[in-house]
């Protein structure tokens, strides 16, 4: 809000910057002066007009049924020239609902929403215009929206779940070149899944086309994660036609194309609200992990350099190198032991009693803050699931009152 518009409605209520502002909430009162709120004319306190339908002309006083502990955040932040602190007693999704309330601009609020757009994983997104392009997006983005839309979502997690399992399926065919009638069978049950995964890819392409096309947004369709893991589940298969047709490309790269045809397990975070938290959880514990990798490095060089020269003099010793203890190191750090690899001198056993304690202190630490944000990020899931519900209800109810 400008100054003009700000000294226009100052004037249409009345008011001058030296009043006092008396402030109900919930049965608690607050004072302060007009000049104070001021500071921040785009807030609900800061506008004279926005405020003006919570004034109780009998009492003189502005009364807003809000919570009382939070509030006294809220006036802080407007006596503080913007330090906006969290109350302790006051739990963050309340917070959040009294900023939002009156109109604060803040960091919490934004991370806050950005969090519900990964978790509502687009379904806030604008639809598009044209009615045809709605009906499309509609029907392939949003199950909710409709009965044949949860049955193309339904379809869509068969077919998920049948173009993961047919690879696994095709590694447990025991392939005998030197039997003609085993062979022969084997080349009909590669045709059969061959003949499958092709139908689920033609699915796979039909749906990300026919989303694409209806977005209203292209760019920020690409952009977004989900349909980037889309893309990626899809091409792979393109590109290993591509190189068996030629017969041009490496072995090593088809491998690797083979290899990540398993990433479409990923395809159903679009259908499951718990795999897209399990994988924002990792999003949002980068820091953690990255501190978590700098713990696990440093006592892996360090526990490897001492095992190797408690072990140097040693006969029969596993540990040819420093490099070579790396994998033992980091099997008795995270407490799997597998045994190919172990101490046999006494001092070396003494190294492995002390990294093994030392790694269970190293893993226990950062699990704790990886724990507090997935909490977080379950929370904030369910808010905004009830959200979305309620305002799925609201229009409902206005399509009928229509």
């Amino acid at each position: 809000m400008e100054s003009g518009e700000f000294d226009e409605a100052m004037s249409k209520v009345g008011l001058c910057l030296n009043d006092r502002v008396v402030i109900n909430v919930s049965g608690v009162k607050f004072e302060t002066r007009e000049q104070t709120l001021s500071r921040y004319p785009e807030t609900l306190l800061g506008c004279p007009a926005k405020r003006l339908k919570y004034f109780d002309p009998r009492y003189q006083e502005y009364f807003f049924n809000r919570n009382r502990l939070a509030f006294d955040a809220i006036l802080f932040y407007y006596q503080s020239y913007g330090r906006l602190i969290k109350p302790e007693v006051v739990p963050e999704n309340i917070f959040v609902d009294e900023i939002r309330f009156f109109q604060i601009k803040s960091a919490l609020v934004a991370a806050r929403e950005k969090t519900e757009r990964a978790i509502l994983l687009g379904h806030n997104e604008p639809l598009p215009k044209n009615s045809l392009q709605k009906t499309i997006w509609l029907l392939f983005s949003v199950p909710e929206s409709s009965f044949p839309a949860r049955i193309i979502a339904l379809v869509s997690v068969i077919v998920i779940l049948l173009s993961v399992i047919i690879p696994c399926i095709e590694t447990t065919e025991e392939k005998n070149e030197f039997s003609p009638a085993k062979q022969k069978s084997s080349e009909v049950s590669d045709s059969s899944y061959s003949r499958v995964e092709m139908g689920c890819y033609i699915w796979f392409t039909i749906e990300l086309l026919a989303r694409f096309g209806s977005a209203a947004k292209k760019i920020s369709f690409l952009a977004s994660p989900m349909n980037i893991i889309d893309i990626v589940s899809v091409l792979p298969y393109y590109l290993v036609l591509i190189l068996e047709g030629s017969m041009s490309g490496s072995l090593s790269v088809l491998r690797i194309a083979r290899t990540t045809r398993v990433l479409r397990i990923f395809k159903l975070s679009r259908y499951s609200s718990g795999m897209r938290i399990l994988m924002y959880s990792f999003y949002t514990s980068m820091r953690e992990l990255g501190m978590f990798m700098i713990f696990i490095s440093v006592c892996v060089i360090v526990s490897s350099s001492a095992v190797f020269y408690a072990e140097y003099r040693g006969e029969n010793s596993s540990f040819t190198s420093i490099p070579d203890a790396f994998w033992w190191s980091v099997n008795t750090i995270t407490t799997v032991g597998y045994g190919d690899q172990y101490p046999i001198t006494w001092s070396g056993k003494l190294v492995g009693i002390i990294l093994t304690v030392i790694g269970v202190l190293v893993i226990c630490m950062p699990v704790f803050l990886f724990v507090a944000n997935f909490t977080k990020l379950l929370k904030a899931n369910m808010l905004a699931a009830k959200k979305n519900e309620n305002i799925s209800q609201t229009v409902q109810q206005q399509e009928k009152k229509q």
